[in-house]
C-alpha cells in the first residue's frame, strides 16, 4: 500500500515538473501559431496603477508611462494612491502638474491593491470609456515600445487580453532565483498562449478589453493579476501571451524580503484556485488541462513531496527489502539533501555568498516548496489581508 501510494505521488511530481513541458512544446508545434498582429482601429487605452508607498518610484513610472510609444490623444493615465504614509500622492501630484491625461486618486484608508484597481476602473469607465485596461506596478518600467507591442494583438477579435514579459533587474537574487522562475513562466505561457490562452498574467505588464474586467473579484484577493486573466479566458476570449511586450522590475532586497512575498504569494495561489475552480470543468478543454497540470498539481506540489515522504519512510520501516528500499532510501535521502541545501543557501545568501548554480537552483526549489507550505497554512488560517507592505527593492534600474 504504502509503496504504490510512494509511486503515485512521484509520478504525479515528474508528470507536473517534468512531462507536462514536454507534452505542451509537442502539442503546442503542432497548433496555431502566435497571434500575428495586423494593424487596426486606434484603440484608446486607459493605464491603472495603485501605488502604496512609492514615493521613490512613482515620479519616474509615471515619465515612464508618458513616454510610451502610443498616441497621447488615446492615453490615460490612472494612479490610486492607497493610503500612503509617504509621499507618494504628494509626489505623483506633483509629476502629473497640468497634464489632463494623469489622473492622480489619493484613498486616505490602506484598502488593498484590489480595492484600489476596483474604484480606478469605475471611475475610468464612467469618465471615458476606454477600449482596453492596461495594468502595471508603479515600480514598473516599461520598454518605450511595449505598450504598442502590447495592444497589437488585440486587432484579433478573439483576443480578450494579452500578457506582456517580465524581465528582471539581473543582480543579486534575481540572477540564480527569481529570474530563473520568470524565464521558466515566459517559456510556458508562450507555449500555452499558441495552444489555448496563457494562465492568468502578471502584475507588470497586462492589459484587457474593458468589458471583460471582472468587477466582482474580492477586494482581499491577493495575485490579482493570476485571477483577472484566469476571468478573461472563462468568458470564452482568449489570453495571450505577447514575449515582445516587457517590463522591468527590481529583485526584492533580501531573502526575508523575498521569503515573505512568496508566503503571500502562496496563500493567494490557494485562494485564487477557489476563485477559478470554473475553469478545471472539462467543458474548458486543453485549458482546463493546462491549469490542472501547470498550476494545480504545481500549488500542491509541498503536499505530494510530503506524502511521498511519509510513504517512503513507512514502507522503510515495515521491512522493504531489495530494490524497494534503495528507492525509498535514495529519495528520503534526497529530501535531506535539499532542505540541507536551502539551510546552507540561506545562510550564503545573508554572508554574500552562493552555492554553484546547480545546487543553488535546488536550494532554491525546495525553499519555494517550504514558502508555498507556509502559505497553504496561512490561507487555512483565514489570513487573506488585501491591505499590504511594500517590499523593499534593490537598486534602481
Amino acid at each position: 500500500m504504502m509503496w504504490w501510494l510512494f509511486l503515485s505521488t512521484v509520478a504525479l511530481l515528474a508528470y507536473a515538473w517534468v512531462a507536462y513541458p514536454v507534452i505542451l512544446r509537442l502539442l503546442a508545434g503542432a497548433a496555431r501559431s502566435k497571434v500575428d498582429p495586423q494593424p487596426g482601429p486606434r484603440l484608446k487605452a486607459a493605464v491603472i496603477v495603485s501605488a502604496y508607498n512609492e514615493e521613490a518610484h512613482i515620479r519616474e513610472r509615471i515619465r515612464n508611462l508618458r513616454d510610451v510609444d502610443w498616441p497621447s490623444d488615446s492615453l490615460t493615465v490612472w494612479i490610486g494612491v492607497d493610503g500612503a504614509s509617504d509621499r507618494t500622492g504628494t509626489e505623483a501630484e506633483a509629476e502629473a502638474g497640468g497634464d489632463a491625461r494623469v489622473r492622480v486618486r489619493q484613498f486616505e484608508k490602506n484598502r488593498g491593491k484590489v480595492a484600489v484597481l476596483k474604484d480606478l476602473v469605475r471611475e475610468c469607465a464612467a469618465s471615458e470609456s476606454p477600449d482596453i485596461l492596461v495594468f502595471t506596478d508603479a515600480n514598473t518600467v516599461f520598454e518605450r515600445g511595449a505598450l504598442k507591442r502590447l495592444l497589437a494583438p488585440f486587432a484579433d477579435c478573439s483576443v480578450g487580453g494579452v500578457c506582456g514579459r517580465l524581465s528582471l533587474v539581473r543582480g543579486g537574487l534575481a540572477e540564480t532565483h527569481e529570474g530563473t522562475y520568470w524565464d521558466w513562466e515566459a517559456r510556458l505561457k508562450d507555449l500555452e498562449s499558441r495552444l489555448d490562452s496563457c494562465l492568468g498574467a502578471n502584475g507588470a505588464i497586462y492589459a484587457m478589453r474593458a468589458g471583460l474586467f471582472w468587477r466582482d473579484i474580492p477586494d482581499n484577493t491577493i495575485v490579482d493579476d493570476f485571477v483577472l486573466g484566469m476571468k478573461v479566458r472563462e468568458t470564452g476570449a482568449r489570453m495571450v501571451f505577447e514575449p515582445d511586450a516587457v517590463a522591468y522590475e527590481e529583485m526584492p532586497a533580501t531573502v526575508g524580503d523575498e521569503w515573505t512575498r512568496r508566503v503571500r504569494i502562496g496563500a493567494g495561489d490557494y485562494q485564487a484556485l477557489w476563485l477559478c475552480r470554473r475553469a478545471l470543468l472539462p467543458r474548458y478543454g486543453v485549458f482546463a488541462w493546462m491549469f490542472m497540470s501547470h498550476k494545480f498539481l504545481r500549488w500542491f506540489t509541498p503536499h505530494l513531496m510530503l506524502l511521498a515522504t511519509a510513504s517512503a519512510a513507512v514502507h522503510a520501516l515495515k521491512g522493504a527489502d531489495g530494490s524497494g528500499l534503495a528507492v525509498a532510501v535514495l529519495w528520503l535521502s534526497g529530501m535531506a539533501v535539499l532542505a540541507l541545501l536551502a539551510a546552507v543557501s540561506r545562510l550564503t545568501v545573508r554572508l554574500g555568498l552562493r552555492l554553484p548554480g546547480l545546487l543553488e537552483r535546488a536550494a532554491y526549489f525546495f525553499t519555494i516548496q517550504a514558502a508555498l507550505a507556509a502559505g497553504f497554512l496561512r490561507f487555512c488560517g483565514g489570513d487573506l489581508r488585501g491591505s499590504w507592505r511594500r517590499t523593499s527593492r534593490g537598486t534602481k534600474r
